[in-house]
């Protein structure tokens, strides 16, 4: 089965502005397969109507079946005004097995698909992260296999490389001449994590922020992206050296309901702690206050604060907070993102109840 990537496709069908018979979107980044839906209809260059654009949605209960949507797709023609972009949405699970006349159904198109019109099969579940790995492997790959013998292009939503999202970006607010920093686009990653592709839905919200300064750092990243400041990570560590699990919590629900992930803050606790060993160690070798300020780039307003956290900070404890948090961030990557949740709600007890 022909597979490609989300901009690979956007390339080719802006390059030679044709879209092919069948053509399959699954991934839990099902949001890009709007995009792709809204691109062939724009490369298709005809006004909307009930005719050529159609959408279908295949939810708890519907009426209409495999058998009426590949009619409908037979009717297109090669007259501009006959020509069809035909969606199937495919919104529950359920839906995702096909019976033996939608099977029956599907082998009798697929031997012979109208090159007059283009079918999408949209796989569009509102189900978690982990719960979508679970039905990629099974029934979602079943209904793959169900349009092998077609040959269609599928774009699996997820497989989008991250240096692909950056270059588009990139060029996305180039085209608008705004600028971004490394620093920013690192932030951005840093914070979105397994969910990077979603930064596409945002780029109008970073271009109107931007539009008088013509540029997007790190500080604009936080509060645009995030919709919070990072004075609320501060507190997190803060109620860490205090051992105060109560304001810890408290802190980490505020986080989580303002939609940071817990890669994001997983991250931000590695690169904290890491600083204070980096600190320590430029400390023994006797370098200024300044120096270590300029080494691990803290803002001068804070640096104080923090050159006196570091001498208070115990060596055996800074190295046994870094084992644990370098475990947490290995589960969370491993063991998905709601086992995350529930580690970093622990990790203020381990740290708790480290003993020399």
């Amino acid at each position: 089965m022909p597979e490609t990537t989300f901009f690979n496709f956007i390339n080719r069908l802006r390059s030679d502005g044709t879209s092919p018979p069948i053509l399959i979107l699954y991934g839990f980044n099902e949001y890009l397969g709007e995009h792709i839906i809204t691109e062939i209809s724009r490369i298709f260059g005809q006004e909307k109507s009930e005719f050529n654009f159609k959408r279908y949605y295949f939810d708890q209960e519907e009426e209409i079946g495999w058998e009426d949507i590949f009619n409908e797709a037979d009717s297109s023609s090669f007259f501009i005004t006959a020509k069809k972009i035909i969606t199937v949405a495919i919104r529950s699970e359920k839906k995702l097995s096909l019976n033996a006349a939608a099977k029956a159904a599907i082998s009798r198109y697929i031997a012979k698909p109208n090159p007059d019109a283009t079918l999408i099969v949209y796989v569009s579940l509102d189900v978690s992260r982990d719960d979508y790995k679970q039905l990629k492997k099974s029934k979602i790959e079943s209904l793959l296999k169900s349009f092998q013998p077609a040959q269609p292009v599928s774009i699996d939503l997820d497989k989008t490389p991250d240096a692909e999202i950056k270059n588009y970006v990139k060029q996305y607010l180039k085209e608008r001449k705004i600028t971004i920093t490394v620093g920013a686009m690192e932030r951005i990653q840093e914070i979105k994590g397994d969910a990077f592709a979603s930064i596409i839905q945002q780029l109008p919200k970073l271009e109107a922020a931007a539009a008088q300064s013509l540029n997007i750092d790190i500080e604009e990243v936080d509060e645009l992206i995030t919709g919070i400041n990072s004075h609320s990570i501060w507190d997190l560590t803060e109620a860490i050296e205090r051992e105060d699990p109560s304001a810890y919590l408290d802190i980490l629900k505020y986080l989580f309901i303002n939609g940071i992930k817990p890669t994001f803050i997983i991250g931000t606790l590695i690169s904290y702690y890491h600083k204070i060993y980096t600190a320590k160690f430029l400390m023994k070798h006797r370098f200024s206050v300044p120096d270590i300020g300029k080494v691990l780039q803290q803002p001068s307003f804070i640096l104080n604060k923090f050159i006196a956290l570091v001498r208070n900070f115990p060596d055996y404890k800074i190295q046994e907070v870094l084992k644990l948090i370098y475990k947490l961030d290995y589960e969370s990557k491993t063991s998905g993102e709601d086992s995350a949740r529930i580690s970093l709600q622990n990790f203020i007890f381990q740290v708790k109840f480290l003993k020399k």
